[in-house]
């Protein structure tokens, strides 16, 4: 297999992953639904069935193991059918809408510690001394 299909396949199978458990997931399924009808046999019925259960990912964790296996499907298929070249590349394209208006963040801290944190824009802060650092020792 030339490199170009082969990162085509590695291309094709992180988007697929990616997109379980995410909105974008009913497109990436679709598309790959194509990929597979080129398929005979107990090979299509193995992909079919590994799709299904690997669809069921948490949203927006990534597989390493999976993005493995789909990749080396997605190679094979293309090795004997290059005629899928195309709905893989259009399933590697799929990208998340940009969505500017969402953020997350999360600050944890534990045993006394503190958080400073700031999104957008600057944080300014002056310090003094905790009570425990200003008891007087002995």
């Amino acid at each position: 297999m030339n490199e170009e299909l082969a990162a085509l396949a590695a291309s094709g199978a992180t988007a697929l992953v990616s997109a379980m458990g995410t909105d974008l997931w009913q497109e990436a399924k679709r598309l790959m639904d194509r990929v597979l009808a080129q398929v005979r046999g107990g090979r299509h019925h193995e992909l079919s069935a590994a799709l299904t259960r690997q669809s069921t990912a948490t949203r927006g964790a990534v597989d390493a193991g999976a993005v493995d296996y789909w990749t080396e499907a997605l190679a094979q298929l293309l090795d004997r059918n290059r005629d899928i070249a195309q709905d893989v590349m259009a399933l590697a394209s799929l990208r998340p809408p940009e969505r500017p208006d969402i953020v997350i963040q999360v600050n944890s801290a534990t045993h006394s510690g503190e958080v400073f944190a700031v999104q957008h824009g600057t944080q300014n802060f002056s310090s003094r001394p905790n009570s425990r650092d200003s008891e007087e020792r002995p």
